[in-house]
């Protein structure tokens, strides 16, 4: 049986899938299979000989192919590289690189450049009551105007906003800058901030609304008083659908009073978790032009990514959380990708 596997494994070789499927799915029709022989037995000699397989026979390839596939799947992550100046990094090859699964090195099998391709990006905007002092909401808005004004017409975009228990749709993805900007221009804040609920359930509703390359915007000043979840079940949550989070810290615009400078750490750290454990990045933004700065910094460094692809090996894909280290092999660049991957059957 191990031998036979071997001999349908090079018959795969030889000849193109969809030559089989669809001898498979014309009754009647025979495929000859050239097979180059294995090993110097008769066996293989009669093996390598034209061969006329029938449906089941060509039927239990497809199985083996599919089988095969699960052997050799690959975990792809995108990383985006950057040097201690801030600027996008480019024209790295799979040598700069070193990758880590659980502590073991990987040997990275596929590897390209992503900066011509369509990106979806979700603004996922806080509109809370504490959004609206200080000229936040204000901030926040015309954040998101510069930004899709710098988007490529092939971009699309959605507007996402909570406030309370409510994470709604404001914009489904969309190209038109005018309706777009139309509906995010009218939003107003009101209610408490669950950020945490929010962070969750957004990436999964972005995943099952685009496909393609797609990234979440968030833009909060990070004040959570309302959250069910903490911020340990939102990361656990949020990072199992591969979703970059990019976050904008808004503080006080201008500074509020003294007493408030405490929470700025808490609530930017909490930022980073999301950004750093999904694959993203997080930017502390004091007034107009700093929010300008963060975005202008976003669009490019999810213009300039790398995907870089592994098979991991695994005899069992049982759930759980893998653990990903992704660096630079110079150590002068910082790259940034997922933390990790669930390990889905």
């Amino acid at each position: 049986m191990r031998s036979n596997r071997v001999i349908l494994t090079w018959m795969l070789a030889a000849l193109p899938l969809a030559s089989l499927a669809a001898a498979r799915d014309q009754p009647g029709r025979s495929v000859t299979a050239t097979v180059p022989a294995v090993g110097g037995g008769s066996g293989s000699q009669a093996m390598a000989s034209g061969k006329k397989l029938d449906d089941a026979t060509i039927e239990r390839i497809l199985k083996i192919q599919g089988e095969q596939e699960v052997a050799v799947r690959l975990v792809l992550i995108p990383a985006s590289v950057e040097d201690k100046r801030g600027r996008a990094v480019m024209g790295l090859t799979a040598g700069d690189f070193v990758l880590n699964d659980e502590k073991v090195p990987q040997q990275i099998k596929y590897f390209s450049v992503e900066s011509s391709e369509p990106v979806s990006i979700a603004f996922l905007l806080d509109v809370s009551g504490s959004m609206r002092s200080s000229g936040k909401l204000d901030a926040a808005k015309e954040a998101v105007r510069h930004f899709v004004d710098e988007l490529r017409p092939q971009d699309r975009f959605a507007l996402i906003c909570f406030a309370d228990e409510q994470v709604s749709w404001v914009t489904p993805f969309t190209s038109d800058r005018r309706v777009f900007l139309d509906r995010l221009m009218v939003q107003e804040g009101y209610g408490q901030t669950a950020l945490n609920d929010a962070v969750a359930a957004t990436p999964k509703l972005v995943d099952e609304a685009t496909s393609g390359r797609k990234a979440i915007v968030l833009i909060t000043d990070g004040a959570d008083n309302a959250s069910r979840l903490n911020v340990h079940e939102a990361i656990e949550t949020a990072r199992r659908v591969e979703v970059p989070i990019f976050a904008i810290g808004l503080t006080s615009l201008p500074w509020e009073d003294h007493k408030k400078r405490k929470d700025l750490g808490g609530n930017m750290g909490v930022l980073r978790l999301f950004a750093d454990q999904t694959g993203g990045a997080m930017f502390v933004s004091r007034g107009p032009d700093e929010v300008k700065e963060s975005v202008a910094r976003i669009s490019t460094e999810m213009r300039h990514q790398y995907v870089i692809g592994y098979s991991p090996g695994l005899e069992k894909w049982d759930g759980r959380f893998r653990s990903i280290e992704l660096v630079a092999r110079n150590g002068r660049y910082i790259v940034r990708t997922r933390k990790g991957y669930y390990a889905n059957p």
